[in-house]
């Protein structure tokens, strides 16, 4: 495919934004994206929402907000570490999630730091602009990263869970002393692999907190309910072996009424789904490899990118996730989706959306529609330099 398509390759600059734009050929892709180099920051993490309220959807990848439409960097704050030219090095930001911790309105961001072994939200200060203050959320050791998700079960992605050693989830939320924060609701203080992700499992209508090594049930009352834990093994090529996972996603991959789990391996190769297989003893997993040929997808989203109803996998490879000593650590940067097509014997069809241009993805990746036009584009960074935008041209 990338071949087909070198042909077709401009580059083009405008309001500030580097286009790099191709079309695929028909028969190989029904999607086409286009690239748009929105920043050169060498950072891990991004988010998306409007932090200006002006209708549009902005960019986050610490220090800077970039708004829409001419996504402009503005530094909002200052990051400790650095990243070499070479990728090599860390800056001490491993979140982006968007969240209006405090309730006045606008949207401010919540960070965390392996290195700084702490989380913290910054207060967006509105039209008073400046650089955002910093509030402590907890120290607790390393955190690895962490994204918002649907923890409480009404639909939307309001909580907080970040990955750590123990499990928890933060919301926003009125604190002891009065004042507006995030709350931290542990469910288990064990120690787990890192790798987080939410979602109803067992069917019982209520999000459950997923691990690599164990899924905790949902108990009726999510901050003072006891969860309880399942042993099960995600993230290794080795079935029955737990590893280091991206994001653990919940979907029925097979359509046969059974929530299934999408995820991968984050520092080696191997993208997989589990096949929920019901037992008397309850939800047992079978393994299914979607792709190993590429190494470091440390992170994944589930959009349906093709508009023919379900929800296609977008993954990237991370760039220097160790300075280097990961396995396939030097070759190609990429990033992918794979169009499912869901039956029985489901399917995944691998198609690029960029290869070899080094742009990749660090600790997560966005699906969003940024740009309002009815289709899910992709925002992407990482120690690469971005963050990138990739809009969807379906429609």
């Amino acid at each position: 495919m990338r071949n087909a398509m070198a042909a077709l390759l401009t580059l083009a600059v405008f309001a500030g934004v580097a286009a790099v734009s191709w079309a695929a050929p028909a028969a190989d892709a029904p999607v086409g994206f286009t690239a748009h180099k929105v920043g050169t920051y060498r950072g891990e993490s991004c988010g998306v929402g409007d932090f200006n309220k002006d209708g549009k959807l902005d960019i986050v990848a610490l220090p800077f907000i970039y708004c829409a439409p001419e996504f402009k960097g503005l530094k909002i704050c200052e990051i400790e570490g650095e990243v070499g030219e070479d990728g090599k090095g860390y800056r001490w930001d491993f979140m982006n999630a968007p969240l209006d911790v405090d309730g006045d309105g606008w949207l401010d961001v919540v960070t965390c730091s392996w290195f700084g072994k702490k989380a913290e939200w910054l207060r967006n200060p509105g039209e008073a602009g400046g650089l955002w203050p910093r509030a402590l959320v907890e120290e607790n050791g390393n955190y690895e990263c962490g994204e918002l998700w649907d923890v409480d079960g009404d639909g939307k992605a309001l909580e907080i869970l970040p990955a750590v050693t123990g499990t928890r989830w933060y919301e926003a939320a009125r604190l002891p002393d009065g004042k507006r924060g995030l709350a931290v609701h542990v469910i288990s203080e064990k120690t787990m692999i890192w790798g987080v992700g939410c979602g109803d499992v067992n069917g019982d209508k209520r999000p459950d907190v997923l691990r690599p090594d164990a899924w905790f049930e949902a108990p009726a009352d999510l901050r003072t309910g006891e969860w309880k834990e399942h042993a099960w093994a995600l993230g290794d090529k080795q079935e029955g072996k737990a590893n280091h996972t991206a994001q653990i996603l919940v979907y029925d991959v097979n359509a046969d009424g059974l929530p299934d789990i999408v995820t991968s391996c984050a520092h080696e190769y191997g993208i997989f789904w589990y096949e929920q297989v019901r037992q008397d003893a309850g939800p047992a997993w079978k393994q299914h490899l979607i792709d190993d040929t590429w190494t470091q997808a440390h992170s994944l989203a589930l959009a349906d990118f093709d508009g023919d109803g379900d929800l296609d996998l977008a993954a990237g490879k991370r760039f220097m996730a160790h300075n280097g000593g990961d396995p396939g650590e030097f070759e190609p940067l990429g990033v992918y989706w794979y169009e499912l097509t869901r039956q029985a014997e489901p399917t995944w069809k691998k198609h690029n959306i960029s290869y070899n241009e080094g742009i990749g993805s660090g600790l997560n990746m966005i699906a969003t529609d940024l740009d309002a036009d009815g289709d899910p584009d992709i925002v992407v960074t990482g120690k690469w330099g971005g963050p990138v935008w990739f809009e969807n041209k379906r429609k």
